[in-house]
């Protein structure tokens, strides 16, 4: 579901067809227009990159720390597109929150004259420098200046744009790596392959999407702000994380909820906010928040109720993650009867002749059904990937299989090479 296929002739009831992999035959009955959602959760390791195809448009949500987005951009995804010395374009890039596992990857990818992108969102929270030294004295955290309002700390100090974010650049300060993004941002946005630097907050709506003949939105739940400032959650680390960019997709039945890095005072947070009102969290497919840090809360999950949950982790054996409290209560609080839970880190393997097979997990939708898999570690014949089915109106999880091309199937005819 969801592969470019080019037609190059018909033959009765099968299409000799090019792909982006092998070439082949295909049914006519397996061919359509509409290539539905498609969300690929890419393993960059310790750290978040999603990337979300739906008609023309594409959307991504973070970006990892080091290469591992651009390699996968650049020499799997859309290989054959820049081979053509085509622009690479982003309609939308969310940034749930400026920790480096979540932006960073960006910084090369933002400097690259391959890519164009349209919006860039983001919390709102910028990183300063922890030498007080440096940063300006009224900066009192490394994410700026907080205030006390009766027995409640706020974050103060944040940026909607690339002016807002200029004059906070102005004063000095800036975290290295952070520094770094921003004179990329300003660099594309110079070059004519930035449009706009916005915030995003629960009372920000994202743009429409038209995608014809499909009911498709994206509602954005988090970060709730209180008179503009953000709640401080006991310190800096949980601040910036808390205060994560959620977001809810909605495509016809389906519904995805990203929740980048929110800990359980965040989730505490939203709920209060969405008190009498908690069903707008309700959602098929959770990416679980912070990597499946055992930092969460059960009233969450219970809001939630997920038919599956997506991971994404790395081998940093100091985090531990995906947590074993974690993984259980995806488990014990899905409503699905048989639930599904992937992880990036546990999909990622080394083949028998040392290679790192990455662990990207691939969901597709056709606003009905929605099918996850992983690849195999070791690939057969017959299939080459670990695939469910996840029904909507029942509610149950399924492994299905997913054939790979054999070199010819038999016809009463002749010998043609089968569907990719």
């Amino acid at each position: 579901m969801g592969t470019w296929v080019g037609v190059k002739k018909q033959i009765g009831n099968w299409y000799e067809i090019d792909t982006a992999g092998n070439s082949g035959f295909i049914s006519k009955n397996d061919v359509s227009s509409d290539m539905g959602l498609k969300v690929f959760f890419i393993d960059v390791g310790q750290g978040d990159a999603i990337l979300i195809e739906i008609g023309k448009i594409r959307i991504l949500i973070d970006g990892g720390e080091d290469s591992s987005l651009k390699n996968y951009l650049t020499k799997s995804h859309f290989q054959y597109l820049l081979s053509k010395e085509k622009k690479l374009h982003f309609d939308y890039v969310i940034i749930t929150h400026f920790d480096s596992d979540h932006y960073s990857g960006l910084t090369d990818i933002i400097n690259d004259s391959r890519f164009t992108f349209g919006t860039i969102y983001h919390n709102g929270i910028a990183r300063f420098t922890s030498d007080k030294k440096i940063r300006p004295k009224k900066y009192n955290t490394d994410l700026g200046e907080t205030i006390k309002t009766g027995k409640i700390q706020y974050l103060k100090t944040s940026f909607d744009n690339l002016n807002t974010l200029g004059n906070l650049k102005s004063n000095h300060g800036l975290q290295n790596n952070f520094y770094s993004f921003v004179k990329a941002l300003e660099t594309a946005q110079s070059q004519g392959r930035l449009v706009d630097t916005l915030r995003l907050t629960n009372k920000v709506s994202f743009p429409i999407i038209n995608i014809p003949n499909h009911k498709f939105k994206i509602e954005v739940l988090g970060p709730v702000l209180i008179n503009n400032n953000f709640v401080w959650f006991k310190d800096s680390s949980k601040t910036r994380n808390g205060h994560s960019v959620v977001l809810k997709l909605i495509y016809d039945d389906v519904s995805i909820l990203f929740c980048g890095d929110m800990n359980e005072l965040s989730e505490q947070h939203l709920l209060n906010n969405y008190k009498g009102n908690t069903v707008i969290f309700e959602s098929d497919v959770i990416k679980a928040s912070h990597h499946g840090s055992p930092d969460f809360g059960i009233d969450f999950l219970n809001a939630v109720k997920p038919k599956a949950a997506v991971i994404s982790s790395g081998d940093n054996e100091s985090y531990s993650h995906p947590s074993a409290d974690r993984l259980g209560c995806l488990g014990k609080y899905s409503v699905s009867i048989k639930p599904v839970i992937f992880a990036t880190e546990l999909a990622r393997s080394i083949n028998r002749s040392g290679k790192i097979q990455f662990g990207m997990i691939n969901l597709r939708s056709n606003g009905k059904d929605i099918y996850l898999a992983q690849m195999k570690e070791v690939a057969t014949d017959v299939n080459i990937w670990d695939s469910y089915l996840v029904n909507m109106n029942t509610g149950t999880t399924k492994a299905i299989k997913l054939i790979k091309a054999k070199k010819s199937i038999k016809t009463n005819k002749s010998s043609r090479k089968s569907k990719p």
